[in-house]
């Protein structure tokens, strides 16, 4: 289950925009996208530093800085953190981003211990380092100040389950059982064929909840994916699965129901 940081900035550096175009293209929904910045919006406040780990093109890290907050992004890809610069120019937001890294989620060691009022790591980096998540967190937690809040979201195993069951059963039909009962069984989802776009863990909500513990409070908690149909085409539609999302999601017997689990941690 090795952690592979050279793999993970390959593949992002080829995945290129389709990082940004993801909550367009059906990859991911737009509900799943309101819920992420709703959380940013109620626990990151304007003056705060915040560090954007595993940020990507900038989807988040352009969120935070039109809240008023300095940034600090990190990623593992180079491309990736290209892409996030001209994001954040194009939306004139340049002033708010103080540095632009190279870094590893399990391994923060550039930044001082209580550096930063909120830390944010959305989608998949914690579940990347598959074997080190409890590493990722321990670290996300040392560079947040005290009582400031770490903010992220892990790939769920019962959402992956439950969203794309016709998938996994396909893949019973071709390799059998085993591989499959060995997934629900870790939590590991494999690289390739037909399995992962690269190794992750999926998460149960309690086994997330184990690594948060002893570091904090967490203070929220929510289902991102909860509900997966195709975007329709009416604006107050869209709004509605929203709303939808926002509220079910929050729910503690759906918190592991959607493609991602969110959680809040208030470090003390």
């Amino acid at each position: 289950m090795t952690h592979d940081p050279q793999r993970i900035a390959a593949f992002f550096d080829d995945y290129g925009e389709r990082e940004w175009t993801r909550f367009e293209d059906g990859t991911n929904t737009r509900a799943s996208l309101q819920v992420h910045l709703h959380y940013l919006r109620r626990f990151v406040t304007p003056g705060d530093l915040v560090l954007d780990v595993g940020a990507g093109p900038g989807r988040f890290t352009v969120e935070l800085a039109r809240l008023g907050a300095n940034v600090v992004v990190a990623d593992l890809s180079p491309e990736q953190l290209e892409l996030n610069r001209a994001r954040v120019e194009a939306a004139t937001l340049s002033a708010r981003v103080l540095d632009h890294v190279v870094a590893d989620v399990a391994d923060l060691s550039r930044f001082d211990d209580a550096t930063f009022d909120a830390v944010v790591c959305y989608g998949g980096p914690i579940s990347y380092v598959v074997d080190r998540a409890e590493d990722a967190v321990r670290e996300l937690v040392r560079v947040t100040k005290p009582n400031g809040h770490v903010l992220l979201s892990v790939m769920s195993l019962v959402g992956a389950v439950s969203h794309y069951l016709d998938l996994l059963l396909d893949l019973v039909r071709r390799d059998g059982l085993t591989p499959t009962e060995e997934i629900i069984r870790t939590g590991v989802l494999p690289e390739g064929d037909g399995y992962g776009h690269l190794k992750m863990r999926l998460f149960r909500w309690r086994e997330l909840e184990e690594v948060l513990a002893p570091h904090g409070t967490i203070v929220a908690a929510a289902a991102a994916g909860l509900l997966k149909i195709d975007e329709p085409e009416e604006p107050h539609l869209r709004d509605l699965l929203t709303r939808l999302e926002l509220d079910l999601g929050a729910e503690p017997g759906a918190v592991e129901g959607g493609e991602h689990i969110g959680a809040v941690l208030r470090k003390t």
